[in-house]
């Protein structure tokens, strides 16, 4: 018989092998501390909050950290991450978020090889009803609007131009980082925040009268490149931290916000073969026209738009099998601003599709359509980006159409 181990060592043992796997923080792993607060402990339907907060690695700051928000509403059993992001040079970090209901948060600071996964406190923010002035408003984001720089405007005439014919009261402020939009409408009073990029556009294109009209809620800002969009009364926009201003597309659905989207990311090129950011975003790197309508759709803030896969051969599977398709030839569906046309370019299969591209309009026997994965030309070389180009019907061998 061999000799018998000691108890203490058995012990150890157990701690720290579970089926075979070492688990357990390294020796050398230095204490993490995570703050959080929230911006506003009650919020009203459209509205942002911020969730801020630090982190720390003794004490010292853990700059470029990964974090992740995390929520529990009524009913949910267990907590799920809604939006991830690093912390800055300094440790700290910021979610804005839309949400829809009362909920209970913590932000989590991801495990590394030298620490193991902490969180911070949970915070609460609960949905309430009722008016909300611009002045209130201004309060509550204090800081996040910058220093005013002007008064503040009240609509008296050609209220009617703003978009929206239940709206019978506007007023509205600029400040260093956004603008506040006071709207009445079916008698409820409402402000929202428009911000940078967006609001600068806004003010370009006429101001609340003018191409954008009124807000309808603040801005969606938890997207992909930190990206934004925000719905008005006459259009959708769309800016991010890789855009130099904002873009849009006239209409009040998501079909304008993906083809808002899509248009902010004209004039990308890939910086070498297969590897653009879409690729990234998938984790496979292969042809990229399909991957990038997906990232348009999740970009925009709806992913369910267009199947999300790696490569084009498993996008098309997906989207004859979710999305309504139809030939060329139908007598009762047309393409359309929206509709994903695929092509067949390949010598010899002039039924394989092998590309795929927005709509952005129809005229006779072409169609204008938004691509990733090509070139500045119509032929496809090694140079690759986001490019608009003029194509022939007869080069589609099937639409399909997202479900707005």
């Amino acid at each position: 018989m061999g000799a018998r181990r000691p108890l203490a060592v058995t012990l150890v043992s157990l701690a720290v092998l579970v089926s075979g796997v070492l688990v357990g923080p390294p020796a050398s792993a230095a204490t993490v501390s995570v703050t959080t607060k929230v911006s506003a402990s009650a919020f009203r339907w459209g509205e942002s909050i911020w969730f801020t907060g630090s982190v720390h690695r003794g004490s010292k700051v853990a700059a470029g950290a990964t974090v992740g928000l995390r929520i529990k509403k009524a009913g949910d059993k267990t907590y799920s991450t809604i939006a991830t992001t690093r912390t800055s040079s300094t440790g700290t970090f910021s979610f804005p978020l839309k949400p829809t209901a009362t909920a209970r948060y913590y932000v989590r600071a991801s495990a590394t090889s030298s620490t193991v996964a902490t969180r911070g406190p949970i915070v609460t923010s609960e949905r309430t009803v009722g008016a909300r002035t611009l002045e209130a408003r201004a309060k509550l984001l204090g800081k996040r609007l910058g220093s005013p720089t002007s008064g503040t405007t009240r609509l008296r005439t050609s209220i009617g131009k703003v978009g929206d014919s239940k709206v019978t009261a506007v007023r509205y402020r600029n400040y260093t980082k956004g603008m506040l939009v006071e709207t009445v409408r079916s008698g409820a009073m409402r402000t929202w925040f428009v911000p940078g990029q967006i609001r600068d556009r806004l003010v370009d294109k006429g101001g609340v009268r003018g191409t954008f009209g009124v807000p309808r809620a603040d801005a969606v800002c938890t997207l992909l490149d930190r990206g934004c969009t925000q719905q008005f009364s006459k259009v959708a926009a769309y800016a991010s931290a890789k855009t130099k201003y904002a873009h849009y597309q006239a209409g009040r659905t998501r079909r304008a916000q993906y083809i808002a989207t899509a248009r902010a990311q004209v004039g990308y090129k890939e910086p070498s073969w297969r590897h653009s950011k879409y690729n990234d975003w998938v984790g496979a790197y292969n042809a990229w026209c399909g991957v990038f309508q997906s990232w348009v759709a999740a970009a925009s803030g709806n992913p369910d738009l267009v199947p999300r896969r790696t490569s084009y051969d498993a996008l098309v599977k997906a989207v004859k099998k979710e999305m309504p398709t139809y030939k060329p030839g139908s007598s009762t569906h047309k393409p359309r601003m929206g509709t994903l046309a695929f092509f067949a370019f390949r010598r010899g299969e002039p039924n394989t599709p092998s590309h795929v591209g927005l709509v952005l309009s129809r005229s006779g026997s072409t169609l204008r359509v938004l691509e990733g994965n090509s070139s500045a030309g119509l032929g496809f070389t090694m140079d690759r980006g986001v490019y608009i180009h003029t194509r022939s019907t007869s080069s589609v061998v099937f639409y399909a159409e997202p479900k707005w």
